[in-house]
Order: C-alpha cells, then structure tokens, then sequence
C-alpha cells in the first residue's frame, strides 16, 4: 500500500503554499504513488492574483489537480469539501503553510496494519506531546456534558487534528459527513459541541509520528506569517475567529 490521495487546504498566500509544496514534494510526496490531488483556495488574506498563482504552483507540481476556489471562507467547509469528495483508500491531508524537517516514505503506512488507527499525524511542538510519558496515540480529557450541559468532571478521548498526517479514506469521509460546518474541523471531533461525530470517532485512534533524527517533524511556518501582520487566532465557542476580523 503506497497510494495516497493528497488534500490540501490553503488560503491566497502563495509564498508558503510554494515553500509547504517544496518541501512536502522533496521529502515525502515523491516516495508515493499520489493517486489524486485536490486542494481548496479559501478568498482569505490575498487577492484574485495570489489566487491565480496558488493555482499555477499547483497546477506546476499535479497538472491533473482538482482545484476548489469558493465564494467564502470557511475552515470547516473547505475540510469537508475535500474529504467528501475523496475516494483514496488513504489520505495525505496536509495545510498551506507547514515544512517536513525530515524524510518519510511509504513505511510510515504499515502503522495502518492496527485497524483501529485511523490517523497517522506528524509531530510538531504545538501537540506538545511527550511521547515518553503518554504514549504514541494522541489523546485528551473533555468535560462530561449531560444534557448539554457541561460538568466539572473530565474523561479521555482520543485526539485528531488535520494538521499534516495521513488519514484512512473512509475514516476521513465519515467526519466530513458528521462534520458541523459553523465549528472549527479538528476541536469538535473532540468536544460536546458535536456529539455524534465525538461517538464516531471515540472507536479510533491518532498515533503521534515522531522524526528518526528530530522529534517534532512537521515545522509550523504560518505563525511568523500571521505574527509578522499581527494576525491571531481564537477558538469561540468552537469557532475559529481571526484579529483583526478579515
């Protein structure tokens, strides 16, 4: 099994989507055989020639790239969009503004051969993850909810997140079709928010891939992206906000 399906979310920021596509191309996409390529363009930050360029970077490395350019922004949709409309046996999910500090080649799937992980996510330092002491499968503790309330008492659920990693299809696609679009993707697999999809994927697990010669793996460039323009990010009520509104 050396098939991946890749899918991409981006945003008009052409530079880091040709840096993320550099680095994924040179240290892991040219150790598989890429069945499919689909990417979303949000309208957010840049203008219709970022958008243009975006496409043309694309279209450089996968000239058959499926390429979704919607009218709005909107995190959860462009997940969803993706991922419904997949059919690889295997994903490669991966964001617009990431580096691999390491080569990875098709090994990395026989961690597929537990039929209870569904993802195979790359660490980075935002996990802050120590491995040592919790072990490979991502996890963490929510408050109890009882009748939509939410008690002080907390229990462990496994964690997904759609940072870079490899998802199995079918998995992938269910989230997207339990997916609750006003909610940001990755916090309400893992909230009371959306119960139904918290309940699906209670029955899987995340292992936490490190590097052979560097822990965290995956390399977030975005942040000094945003850091640089003074743009932050906050969760609201399960909704991704961005400062200064865009």
């Amino acid at each position: 099994m050396t098939s991946i399906e890749l899918t991409i979310v981006a945003t008009r920021r052409p530079d880091l989507l040709a840096a993320t596509m550099e680095s994924f191309q040179a240290r892991l996409l040219k150790n598989f055989t890429i069945s499919r390529v689909a990417i979303n363009i949000d309208p957010l930050w840049g203008d219709e020639q970022d958008e243009e360029k975006c496409r043309q970077i694309m279209l450089g490395h996968y000239p058959e790239c499926v390429i979704y350019t919607p009218e709005k922004p909107g995190y959860a949709a462009a997940v969803e969009r993706l991922w419904s409309n997949s059919s690889g046996e295997v994903l490669f999910h991966l964001e617009d503004d990431w580096n691999l500090a390491e080569d990875i080649d098709a090994s990395i799937l026989g961690i597929f051969s537990d039929p209870l992980t569904a993802e195979i996510s790359l660490m980075c330092k935002e996990k802050n993850w120590d491995i040592g002491k919790r072990g490979v499968y991502h996890y963490a503790k929510i408050k109890y909810a009882l009748f939509g309330l939410e008690l002080p008492l907390r229990r462990k659920v496994p964690s997904f997140t759609v940072s870079p990693s490899f998802i199995r299809g079918d998995f992938a696609r269910h989230w997207a079709k339990l997916m609750d679009l006003s909610l940001d993707p990755e916090k309400q697999a893992r909230s009371s928010k959306n119960p139904a999809l918290t309940r699906y994927v209670a029955a899987f697990r995340n292992y936490i891939y490190t590097g052979k010669s560097v822990y965290n793996i995956a390399v977030d460039i975005g942040r000094n992206w945003r850091d640089t323009r003074n743009i932050k990010k906050s969760i609201v009520d399960g909704t991704s906000h961005w400062s200064p509104p865009v």
